[in-house]
């Protein structure tokens, strides 16, 4: 003797709001007719698909469009104004930067860019430095001799500005 098969669960809700069809569903519906365990499960989930079949959908408030509406306006003027701060920022560092550019180029337009270009040179040869350091080492030992070698030559920059005369320290 074989032992009895069940509908599942989906096939029961299946049954209940007619959504389970055709061969698979006439069988189910065959299945409920004649398991007890399976028609009170099938009439359990009747009873509730009528009774939410019956339920209807709350009235909104009166006053849920102009809410809506106010809201809807209120996120359009905030992103409004938002557009127009960046759309008035925009000019606003160009002309910043025309005049850090104009400053710069302006007094000794040779010194501003050699400075530029020895920045450039020293912060190139402490990449190609460090570089085999952190690729040798580990990370927290690559780290701390970069930091070390970056103080050195801060030192050797300061030294160099003052005119060849190496840095003191005094109160």
């Amino acid at each position: 003797m074989s032992p009895v098969v069940h509908l599942t669960e989906d096939q029961i809700q299946g049954l209940a709001d007619s959504t389970l069809r055709g061969p698979e569903g006439m069988a189910a519906r065959e299945h409920a007719d004649t398991c007890e365990e399976c028609g009170a499960e099938l009439a359990m989930y009747g009873a509730l698909v009528q009774r939410l079949a019956m339920l209807q959908d709350p009235m909104p408030p009166a006053d849920f469009t102009s809410g809506v509406l106010e809201a809807v306006a209120h996120r359009e003027h905030h992103l409004s104004q938002l557009r127009h701060t960046v759309l008035a920022a925009i000019p606003a560092a160009m002309v910043g930067l025309l005049a850090i550019f104009g400053w710069a180029l302006s007094a000794a337009p040779t010194v501003h860019v050699d400075r530029l270009l020895e920045a450039w040179t020293v912060g190139r040869h402490v990449v190609s430095a460090a570089a085999p350091v952190l690729e040798a080492a580990r990370l927290p030992i690559g780290l701390g001799a970069f930091i070390f070698a970056a103080a050195i030559l801060l030192v050797l920059v300061r030294a160099l500005r003052a005119g060849g005369a190496p840095a003191t320290a005094s109160s």
